[in-house]
């Protein structure tokens, strides 16, 4: 059954087992980029303060860019390993309720693969982007956004190409 509105609206047998597939093959990488979407924006606005508080007291650009990605990136860091734990702790236990080391250490594996491509690609962009930015008289608020849309785009495409190409969310027991 399918709820709209309150209304009750039947789905076909078809649709519904083609959705019910596509949401457990697609689930870990939505969840993924959900993650890494929240985690981001929270980096984004975090380094976006820094970088408001910099320009007020330093004018160098090297200290401006490297504090302000630093920043961004220990914020996201931080809360992007929460929300990950936390999707994932259902597939740690098993039927007894005790975790499951095998899997946790896959589990394990996996974040911090799947973050160290993410991680290397956005913060090498991101860096170079905001300092060639910050060069061109760019403000840093304006550098700092700019530089952080385009190194997550960039990010995010590489990251779930990756993730498909090795089959990084396949649990083997």
């Amino acid at each position: 059954m399918l709820y709209i509105r309150n209304c009750q609206v039947k789905t076909s047998g078809i649709a519904s087992h083609y959705l019910q597939r596509l949401h457990l093959k697609y689930n870990s990488i939505l969840s993924l980029n959900k993650n890494l979407l929240i985690s981001g924006l929270v980096g984004l606005v975090f380094s976006l303060s820094v970088a408001y508080l910099l320009d007020s007291f330093s004018t160098g650009i090297f200290l401006n860019s490297t504090t302000t990605v630093v920043c961004g990136f220990i914020s996201y860091k931080i809360l992007f390993s929460v929300l990950f734990y936390r999707d994932n702790k259902r597939n740690m236990k098993n039927t007894s309720e005790k975790v499951n080391l095998h899997v946790l250490r896959q589990v394990f594996i996996r974040m911090i693969f799947a973050s160290s491509i993410f991680d290397v690609i956005n913060n090498a962009s991101r860096f170079s982007l905001l300092l060639y930015l910050l060069k061109l008289d760019y403000p840093p608020i304006q550098s700092a956004v700019i530089s952080s849309i385009i190194a997550s785009v960039l990010s995010y495409v590489v990251m779930n190409v990756i993730v498909r190409y090795v089959h990084l969310f396949s649990y083997r027991n």
